[in-house]
């Protein structure tokens, strides 16, 4: 059953797929209670939303339903990124160090602020996912250009940039996630997920799974991943937890209180685990337990090319064919061809093409990708960008 209330409910096409697949109940327009007055009539078994944007709308129905997921408060600490990290932090988790700007900030707090901050750091919204509005801050002179964004004016978080492992090679990054399944409180560890590096600004450029991890760091990660589920009082979800490991040894960057976008399908590449299905079934209220992190067969990837920060309309594309021919290809999906604009500051989304596959093992990936890069050639007619060269972070950093 679908639940519609926003403008997905005006798209024709959208519709059409929804209705094929299951029954559509739109609610635009109608408060909480009468949403689930008519949710009731349709006796759901579960609610579960794959985006932060519905968490706490579909915490505040299951309330109203009775239906096992995340209670009101405590979807409301996972989406909000200020209350996430105070929880993390009295629950003695390790992470950075953070301040905080509430919504309607004057420039006199900004810049009281801005002298007492460590830097480097990253300043992002308070709420917001798909590394929309993740900043780099070298000094206060970036403070104060990135808090002319009329995003950060709602409320942000700043962390201390948290150095990179000296161990991490240049082709993935020094972070990770866990994908977990947390069921009556009991938590699995399904996977590791490995990172490629960012892009500038604080890009997702894509995954790889299994995760290349010392089997020294094994147990305090996944351990990491307990408390803070402990801390954050979660008790039926399935999870995704991104891990920066950094000289001093692991540090948590955040929760997801959903599933992770992309690591399931590579997850289904080279296991049988469906994570959308186990998502279902907690939801559900089924006891779900998983003894991983479960087996692979490879290394399954999904690659993301994000543009220059400076591109502003893809000029030519070179290479598709050549790459979509590789061994271990599965896909090759262009999402900006020749003359479509791109914009850095879509995040995550500004990507212009994405690669799917596999490959036998780490070594053969990292030379997959390389081949893959090589063969790519992608021209953009470009701008400066609208932000001080220092507030876009170091190329290839990870997220910290």
């Amino acid at each position: 059953m679908w639940v519609v209330d926003d403008e997905l409910s005006r798209v024709d096409s959208a519709m059409r797929w929804m209705r094929r697949l299951g029954t559509v109940v739109e609610t635009e327009g109608l408060d909480l209670d009468a949403k689930a007055t008519r949710l009731a009539e349709q006796r759901p078994d579960g609610v579960v939303s794959f985006v932060d944007d519905h968490v706490r709308t579909a915490a505040d129905l299951a309330e109203r339903l009775g239906l096992v997921y995340h209670s009101p408060d405590v979807a409301r600490t996972l989406v909000d990124k200020r209350l996430q990290r105070a929880a993390l932090a009295r629950a003695g988790v390790p992470g950075p160090r953070f301040w905080v700007l509430g919504s309607g900030f004057s420039d006199d707090a900004a810049t009281k602020l801005a002298a007492e901050i460590s830097y480097p750091s990253v300043i992002k919204p308070a709420e917001g996912s798909g590394s929309r509005g993740i900043l780099h801050l070298n000094g206060p002179d970036d403070l104060a250009s990135a808090l002319e964004s009329d995003t950060s004016r709602d409320g942000c978080l700043i962390e201390e940039y948290l150095p990179d492992d000296p161990g991490s090679r240049g082709w993935f990054a020094s972070y990770l996630s866990v994908e977990s399944v947390v069921s009556a409180k009991k938590v699995s560890n399904v996977a590791l997920t490995g990172r490629f590096p960012l892009a500038p600004p604080f890009r997702e450029s894509g995954n790889f799974l299994p995760a290349i991890v010392s089997p020294k760091l094994r147990r305090p990660i996944l351990e990491m991943v307990h408390a803070s589920v402990a801390a954050l009082g979660i008790e039926n979800a399935v999870i995704h937890t991104e891990i920066k490991l950094t000289p001093d040894g692991p540090r948590l960057v955040e929760v997801n209180g959903r599933l992770g976008g992309r690591p399931p399908f590579v997850l289904q590449r080279v296991s049988p685990v469906n994570l959308f299905h186990v998502a279902c079934q907690v939801a559900a209220g089924e006891r779900v337990s998983i003894d991983g992190p479960v087996a692979t067969t490879g290394v399954g990837f999904w690659l993301m090319v994000q543009p220059p920060m400076a591109a502003r309309r893809v000029r030519s594309v070179a290479g598709v064919e050549e790459i979509g021919a590789l061994d271990g290809v599965d896909s090759v999906s262009l999402r900006c061809g020749p003359g479509e604009p791109v914009d850095w500051r879509d995040g995550t989304d500004s990507q212009v093409l994405t690669v799917r596959g596999y490959a036998t093992d780490h070594q053969a990936l990292a030379a997959r990708i390389a081949e893959i890069r090589s063969l790519l050639a992608i021209d953009y007619d470009e701008e400066e960008p609208a932000v001080p060269a220092s507030v876009g972070g170091p190329a290839g950093s990870a997220r910290r």
